[in-house]
């Protein structure tokens, strides 16, 4: 309640103590549509400013969408029929599918691209593993039978599919630590599929750019039929009769 106040009252002191100059100077409907003019250009600059960003500003400052996102599937739903690749996947690299990138081992980093897409993968990889978990676990009612991150041994693989990226993360019993209360599970390797939705994060700002143009150019326009109708005129230059002084 406080911030709509705080917000309310600085939209009035500021744009509106402007607009009371231009109507004081121009009138009501000319200072309206000159005030108009000048806040949505300052909106084009802004919301241009977070859709595309500036030297040293990145993009995206402003109201966000819908961060990209793996959407999880199976190999028997109808989005599989999108990717011709998940035919192909074996359990393992090949036939189109790379492993995971590795950390290089002569002491370099991966390159940023690498890095994105490692991440990308342990993103989609950390989500199947609790999704695994949580669906199975419900049901168990023995602690010791439970899966965890430690008897659980994920292994993530992805493609390239129409410019998709498409995961497969295989999902194999492991060991636990000796002393964590677990078992061993005694399931077969399980295979999830993803992809990756690239969502629309500048979608608000981009919106917001589009209706600050069209008001813009409609305030513009607006102005321009104003002043056709009633022109500020002609500076007026005072004659020598109206400079001199009025006689008594």
């Amino acid at each position: 309640m406080k911030g709509l106040l705080f917000f309310l009252a600085g939209f009035v002191l500021l744009p509106g103590s402007v607009y009371m100059l231009l109507a004081a100077n121009f009138g009501a409907l000319k200072g309206y549509l000159i005030a108009g003019v000048a806040f949505f250009g300052f909106l084009i600059l802004l919301s241009a400013t977070w859709s595309f960003g500036l030297p040293e500003t990145p993009a995206l400052t402003g109201p966000k969408g819908t961060d990209p996102s793996f959407k999880p599937f199976a190999r028997g739903d109808a989005v599989a029929s999108k990717f011709g690749n998940i035919g192909d996947f074996q359990g393992s690299s090949g036939n189109g599918w790379s492993g995971q990138p590795a950390e290089p081992t002569n002491g370099t980093k991966l390159s940023a691209t690498d890095e994105a897409l490692k991440a990308d993968l342990d993103t989609a990889k950390q989500a199947a593993v609790q999704t695994l978990i949580d669906d199975t676990n419900k049901n168990i009612k023995d602690s010791s039978k439970e899966l965890d991150v430690t008897n659980l041994d994920p292994k993530v693989f992805y493609t390239i599919d129409h410019g998709t990226t498409v995961v497969a993360i295989v999902i194999s019993p492991k060991e636990p630590p000796q002393g964590s209360g677990l078992e061993k599970p005694t399931f077969a390797p399980i295979t999830s599929f993803a992809y990756k939705d690239p969502g629309a994060p500048k979608l608000p700002s981009l919106l917001f750019l589009g209706g600050a143009i069209l008001l813009f150019a409609l305030h513009v326009v607006l102005l321009g039929l104003a002043e056709r109708r009633r022109p500020l005129g002609k500076v007026l230059t005072p004659t020598p009769e109206a400079r001199a002084p009025a006689r008594v």
